[in-house]
This record gives C-alpha cells, sequence and structure tokens, in this order.
C-alpha cells in the first residue's frame, strides 16, 4: 500500500502544542480533482503526525488510505486535499514525497 509524506496546514485553531486530532488518525479526504460530488466517491485517509504544529499551524506527516482498494495513484507529489470531519475542513494537505513501502 502506498504511503507519502504531507505537508499539512491546520484550519482549525487550538494549542499549538499539539495536533488538533492526536498523532495518529483517520477522517475523509476531499481531494482537489473532485467536485462539490467528492462524497460520492469519499475515501479515508490514516494520518501519523511528527511532532507538533509550528507557529503557522504547519505540520508534517504520513498519510495513507484507509482501505486498500483506495485510488493510490491520488497520492502523488503535488497532489492537494482538505481533511474533513462532517461539513468542517480540519486542514489542508499536500504531498510532498510518495513512498512504496
Amino acid at each position: 500500500m502506498r504511503r507519502a509524506k504531507v505537508l499539512l496546514h491546520w484550519l482549525v485553531t487550538g494549542q499549538l502544542d499539539v495536533s488538533p486530532r492526536g498523532s495518529h488518525f483517520s477522517l475523509p479526504a476531499r481531494f482537489d480533482h473532485q467536485g462539490d460530488d467528492w462524497m460520492d466517491n469519499a475515501w479515508s485517509l490514516v494520518v501519523d503526525l511528527d511532532g507538533s504544529p509550528d507557529s503557522h499551524r504547519n505540520q508534517v506527516g504520513t498519510v495513507g488510505f484507509l482501505m486498500p482498494e483506495a485510488p493510490n495513484d491520488w497520492l502523488r507529489e503535488g497532489k492537494r486535499f482538505i481533511l474533513m470531519e462532517g461539513p468542517l475542513a480540519l486542514a489542508e494537505g499536500e504531498i510532498t514525497q510518495v513512498r512504496t513501502d
């Protein structure tokens, strides 16, 4: 299963010494190429974060799809997405490096 390094920018505010959702979680992701009907083809990402968000609410980590049959080709360098929690956009993400381990 493909994994990718990611840079997240948190859109929600809170303590800057910890991620708003912890260091390991899974949330639906809306990818930039998807339209308004993105929920018809929604996929969740498993997110593992490194360290804490910086003063600009940016944080690095690794992502991969929750399900093995997910469209792994969506995880390529430069691809952008938004992590969603219901109607709330939690973070914008950009794939910075693809891993195949």
